[in-house]
């Protein structure tokens, strides 16, 4: 049975309000965001928007991109649906959806329709992962959309953001409709990058939280601070065979499968 990767799924943030001395930009998408004087009143007016041009869904995340493998973070389902959301990453889809890997290989917006996916998905083997996702996707009802990949100010990790539409083939999305696309997607970057609040996991009680002993808590500490196992081994004056072996027992702990999803999962923990 698939472990589910840690992706926290959040609604959409508050704002955390204009910083001293700074002056709404246009378009005017932006200063309307930032107008807004509480969440509905933003939600109406993106949800008004993506309607207008066409489209159902408007998805919005986090991921790090290392090498061709992308690990997300988190997404906000406030105009999508949430139960997709939690299929698509709890069976691992982003790891095999061709619409991400390609809008990470290029700074232009990917544009696909269903039939194209699923002319791709035909080409794998039977039963494969691909196939599956191609064929849950076309029971949502969605038929095409258009996904961009955003760089963050700093660091390694990149946002993505994903408009679905029930419309089926792509011709209907021509480069006058892009361009909006384009504008929306720009104006939602920078107000969730730049004015509204990091989303943050809710805490769970003590009693669900993982029981760790003195030296995985040391561990985690270091795994949190970019570590790296040789390091950890001479910091702690532990093996690297012992540190591996601990680093196996995290993982299953937190029901994990890599370091970096480790360290998103380690977030909710007082360490």
């Amino acid at each position: 049975m698939r472990t589910p990767s840690p992706v926290m799924l959040h609604e959409e943030p508050a704002s955390a309000g204009l910083p001293p001395g700074s002056v709404p930009a246009q378009p005017s998408l932006l200063a309307s965001l930032l107008a807004a004087e509480s969440i509905t009143e933003r939600r109406r007016a993106v949800s008004t928007l993506v309607h207008s041009l066409g489209f159902e869904w408007l998805g919005y995340g986090r991921l790090i991109q290392l090498g061709t493998h992308a690990v997300p973070l988190s997404f906000c389902t406030t105009y999508a649906d949430r139960r997709w959301a939690e299929r698509y990453f709890g069976e691992g889809y982003h790891e095999e959806d061709p619409r991400l890997s390609v809008a990470l290989r290029s700074s232009l917006p990917a544009v696909w329709c269903i039939d194209q996916l699923a002319a791709q998905a035909a080409g794998s083997v039977a039963e494969s992962r691909l196939r599956r996702f191609v064929a849950e996707l076309a029971e949502t009802g969605m038929r095409s959309g258009v996904l961009f990949a955003l760089p963050a100010a700093s660091g390694p990790e990149r946002h993505f953001i994903s408009l679905l539409s029930r419309t089926p083939g792509a011709a209907w999305m021509g480069d006058g409709l892009l361009g909006q696309v384009l504008t929306l997607s720009l104006c939602l970057h920078e107000f969730y990058t730049r004015y509204a609040g990091a989303p943050q996991a809710a805490e769970a009680p003590a009693a669900q939280q993982p029981k760790l002993t003195p030296i995985q808590r040391d561990i985690l500490v270091c795994v949190s601070l970019g570590m790296g196992d040789k390091e950890i081994a001479a910091r702690l004056n532990l093996t690297l065979h012992n540190v591996d072996y601990h680093m196996r027992q995290l993982r299953r702990r937190f029901a994990v499968r890599n370091r970096v999803q480790l360290m998103q999962a380690a977030q909710n923990l007082d360490i």
